[in-house]
């Protein structure tokens, strides 16, 4: 079973509640440890020789936006030249009509400075709000002049997450989108308690896809709710449960577990590295929204920091299988604790009711 951050919290009115959820979000992350600020040094380091003259990273909107999300969450100031060209530059390129540019766009934005780029994040969390298609998913284009029936759980995770970052940051978003995403997911949970890519491509449960699903549940079941972002509570409720016993009762940091199963012979992957650091990233992400710090016995935290340590290149970067920057952006959004970030008030994002 799952172990919660913290207890749940009783009663205390809307105002103090918030305001207790969120020192028991702070209180239950723990400081980084010498070692892995060390390993986000080196990795920062080695992102930030990747920019490119104009400010760009990697290929498109979607790769830049998750570099800068990386270089913000790891500590670098918002006033550091790479990471005001890489906004910059996103100003520029977004929207870019896809559902991953727009997420990681917003949450980069969100990272820099939701204050100065407010205006450029409200348009894009329009987009992925009208871009959800009729099921509740979101699928990689979000450009039509009707509503799509069907997407995928891969572009799904990032658009929720994105959302739920631009509504702790005061942006609005309706209840009713995370209400639907979180519809769809108990609705097409598999009988094992996890999730696949889509109903009819990879459909068969594996690691990266549960924690994107036990994710998107666990932020519908809060705005349901009406609880926080991260509260332990959310943990408790049946599907959230079932996708994390699921992850906790073969738990491996290093394999995107049974993913080789469901992506089979498609383009030879067929080991369970696939997408492995996405799946670290993933697994985070879940256990930020869900307000889990051990997964059975497993302190998913610890171990999975233990493998990054352990693998990063002595150059400061990570990668395979998946190509070297976005590896090591993964790897330090998950050392980062880029999840609880993305979810967590700041002062100013509290709301206060007048007496």
């Amino acid at each position: 079973s799952c172990v919660p951050a913290s207890g749940c919290v009783p009663y205390l009115g809307d105002w103090m509640r918030a305001a207790v959820v969120l020192a028991l979000l702070l209180i239950a992350l723990p400081a980084r440890s010498g070692e892995v600020e060390d390993a986000i040094g080196r990795g920062v380091a080695w992102l930030k020789k990747e920019q490119r003259p104009d400010g760009s990273f990697g290929q498109g909107p979607g790769e830049t936006a998750l570099a800068l999300l990386a270089l913000r969450h790891s500590g670098v100031p918002a006033a550091d030249t790479v990471c005001t060209r890489a906004a910059a530059w996103l100003e520029r390129a977004l929207p870019d009509g896809t559902v991953y540019g727009a997420a990681l766009g917003t949450l980069a934005l969100l990272a820099q400075s939701p204050e100065k780029h407010r205006a450029e994040i409200a348009k894009l969390v329009g987009h992925l709000v009208k871009g959800q298609c009729r099921n509740g998913q979101w699928t990689y284009a979000y450009r039509s002049t009707t509503r799509k029936k069907a997407g995928d759980n891969s572009n799904t995770q990032l658009a929720i997450l994105a959302l739920a970052g631009a509504r702790t940051r005061r942006v609005e978003v309706p209840d009713e989108v995370f209400v639907k995403c979180a519809k769809f997911f108990r609705e097409s949970q598999n009988e094992d308690g996890g999730f696949g890519y889509a109903h009819n491509q990879r459909s068969r449960s594996y690691g990266s896809m549960i924690a994107g699903g036990a994710m998107a549940l666990s932020f519908g079941a809060a705005v349901e709710d009406g609880t926080q972002f991260g509260s332990a509570a959310l943990a408790g409720r049946t599907e959230v449960r079932r996708a994390l016993d699921w992850i906790a009762s073969d738990f491996a940091p290093d394999r995107n577990r049974d993913a080789g199963r469901a992506f089979g012979s498609k383009k030879k992957k067929r080991s369970d590295a696939t997408w492995r650091h996405y799946w670290l990233w993933s697994l985070e992400r879940a256990c930020a929204a869900s307000g889990v710090e051990k997964l059975g016995p497993h302190d998913w935290y610890s171990e999975g920091s233990r493998f990054l340590l352990e693998s990063q290149k002595e150059r400061g970067s990570w990668r395979d299988p998946e190509k070297e920057l976005q590896a090591t952006c993964f790897a330090l959004l998950f050392l980062a604790r880029s999840g609880q970030r993305v979810i967590t008030p700041r002062d100013r994002d509290r709301v206060t009711t007048p007496r």
